[in-house]
């Protein structure tokens, strides 16, 4: 079991109420916010001290979820272990749902403008865009990230932190395109983050 806190970040919207104005009213500390956050274990007082700002109950902000129920994006940050730190990724490795997966996270963080090109050829490639004022022509830089290899792993994701303006070639390649989960051992996945946070790996992902 885990502690889901999803609720209380639907109860701020209601209410209107930021993070910042949320700190304020409790005195709890950024350290124990970015525990909410992550959905880490905090202590009863601070609950209590949330309950008692927000005027509502426990149940109205957390709730304790089964292993079984949590998605491939919160198994990665609650179990990911690191195994492997280069230039261009970190290899982070965990296995969910009776099922292992390698993710190669980016060190860099993409922006509005960064493109990612998946090429027929298995490479992938992060085109950096930079705009000038005036009648100036853009200029670009190219960097290939790699070439993902299939391995004995039941997915390989490369997971491009930030927010990337377009991640375009997902289907050459073997590559496979965010909206479709993989049916097939050893498939490859390029998702941004925010990609990969909608992403749900069911413990049955892989049974045909």
């Amino acid at each position: 079991m885990y502690t889901d806190f999803s609720k209380l970040w639907k109860l701020l919207a209601e209410k209107q109420i930021t993070k910042a104005d949320l700190l304020a009213l409790t005195g709890i500390s950024s350290r124990v916010m970015a525990k909410l956050v992550k959905n880490e274990t905090v202590t009863t007082e601070t609950v209590a001290r949330i309950c008692a700002a927000l005027d509502c109950r426990v149940e109205d902000i957390m709730e304790c979820v089964s292993e079984e129920r949590m998605s491939l994006f919160e198994a990665y940050r609650r179990h990911g272990r690191v195994t492997e730190e280069g230039e261009l990724f970190r290899r982070i490795e965990l296995d969910h749902g009776g099922r292992r997966y390698v993710i190669l996270e980016t060190v860099a963080r993409a922006t509005r403008g960064t493109h990612i090109h998946c090429r027929p050829d298995g490479s992938v490639v992060w085109e950096q865009l930079y705009p000038f004022g005036g009648m100036s022509s853009p200029s670009s830089e190219e960097t290939v990230l790699g070439r993902p290899r299939r391995g004995s792993e039941d997915a390989l994701i490369l997971l491009v932190r930030g927010r990337p303006a377009m991640i375009t070639g997902l289907d050459e390649g073997g590559f496979t395109s965010a909206r479709a989960w993989p049916r097939e051992r050893g498939e490859i996945l390029v998702l941004s983050e925010a990609a990969f946070k909608l992403l749900s790996a069911p413990t049955e992902a892989f049974k045909k």
